[in-house]
């Protein structure tokens, strides 16, 4: 049997198209797979916010009017562009990805009804009443927190695009509570007393504000004082270092140099989280050992080297072990999420809506920078690492 070289090249040339495309949709790293997906997101986006001026302000896009069949027909395009791409690449074994593109499919149908509807395809009597359709459109929530995870790394590390996950959860929620309440026979904002509630926002406010006030100029503090250990750990290295060359060159020994750059490289990978701190520590003791082998003969380096050296390493190495416990960061997130649910209950409709995504971005925008502030040499998302000088 002959093998048709042209062809296996050609399906290796698709497969690796394929993988491409695949990998450019779940994490995107070309510039062209960078702007679909700001695309994406900001129609995902649009398409909520859509929902919510309909169903709060029905006098704006009313049913089979021509502003409601152009929204609509521009979310039908783009989100068909996308179900059909990822249909191309999803995998049935992937149950997950298999939901989420039942979910995508789903979301596409309220777009199509109301243009059929819009074309005279499909009678549109009584559509606006239909619960179905209702709730289909709120699969579009889904696919929004599917891609708001990759935010940060389309438009870069920011406060807002941190927080936009939660905004965007804020978001659909608000917009949940509204359908809701338009296909059951209760008004849900009339179950809670809004005046007792602005009391509540107030109030809960105030103490989580403060709270995120003082909890900032801890981490700030030890932020400061990790960039200072570090500075002064360097400076002390480099004076020992230079010591030892002097000491090994007047012996002229053929005893081993101390590995200072070794660690210096070390170092580098520690900052990044490459290394763990059991390593780190490892290699510091084992390179102390190796300095004190040199300077053994000289008790005069003994202050520097002890008091000195010794000294701003270990407090350099255990500050940047020091942080708050991850059970208080799920707390303030907590404690966050449920004050931004007060301040939804409390103020319905469009006003309410701004004023609920400005909270959001202040308070949750103080949780991230706190949390970020307080893991100062970590390689997650760092805005606010400390200012560690280059070695």
């Amino acid at each position: 049997m002959s093998v048709n070289l042209p062809e296996i090249l050609s399906f290796r040339s698709k497969w690796r198209h394929f993988r491409d495309l695949e990998r450019e949709l779940a994490q995107p790293s070309t510039a062209l797979g960078q702007r679909y997906m700001v695309l994406i997101s900001a129609t995902i986006v649009a398409s909520i916010f859509f929902l919510f001026l309909v169903d709060e302000y029905p006098g704006l896009f009313p049913m089979n009017s021509v502003q409601l069949f152009i929204v609509e027909l521009v979310i039908f395009v783009i989100f068909t562009i996308d179900f059909l791409l990822r249909l191309t690449v999803t995998r049935l074994r992937d149950w997950r990805a298999v939901i989420f593109l039942v979910c995508d499919g789903l979301a596409i149908l309220p777009s199509a009804v109301v243009i059929l509807v819009f074309l005279n395809l499909i009678p549109g009597a009584h559509l606006e009443s239909l619960v179905l359709l209702r709730l289909l459109r709120l699969l579009r929530v889904v696919k929004l927190m599917r891609v708001s995870n990759l935010i940060s790394e389309v438009f870069g590390a920011s406060v807002f695009s941190l927080v936009f996950g939660v905004m965007a959860a804020h978001l659909g929620l608000r917009v949940l509570f509204v359908e809701v309440s338009q296909i059951s026979p209760w008004d849900l904002y009339n179950f809670f007393d809004r005046p007792v509630l602005m009391i509540a926002v107030s109030a809960v406010g105030s103490v989580f504000g403060i709270a995120l006030a003082i909890t900032f100029g801890i981490v700030k503090r030890k932020q400061i004082e990790i960039t200072e250990l570090h500075r002064s750990a360097l400076d002390a290295l480099s004076n020992i270092e230079a010591d030892c060359n002097l000491l090994l060159a007047e012996a002229a020994a053929n005893s081993p140099k101390p590995g200072f750059d070794a660690w210096r490289a070390s170092l580098n990978a520690y900052l990044v989280e490459e290394l763990s701190y059991e390593a780190m520590k490892t290699q510091t003791n084992v390179l102390l050992a190796d300095i004190r082998e040199v300077i053994k003969t000289r008790p005069s380096m003994d202050v520097p080297f002890h008091a000195v050296l010794v000294q701003s390493m270990s407090l350099f190495l255990t500050k940047t072990q020091v942080c708050y416990h991850p059970a208080f960061y799920d707390w303030l997130r907590l404690i966050a999420n449920l004050y931004f649910v007060l301040v939804m209950l409390a103020a319905p409709g469009l006003t309410g809506l701004g004023v609920q995504l400005l909270v959001i971005f202040v308070f949750q925008g103080l949780v991230v920078i706190i949390d970020d502030m307080d893991h100062s040499v970590d390689k997650a998302v760092t805005i606010f690492n400390s200012k560690i000088l280059p070695i």
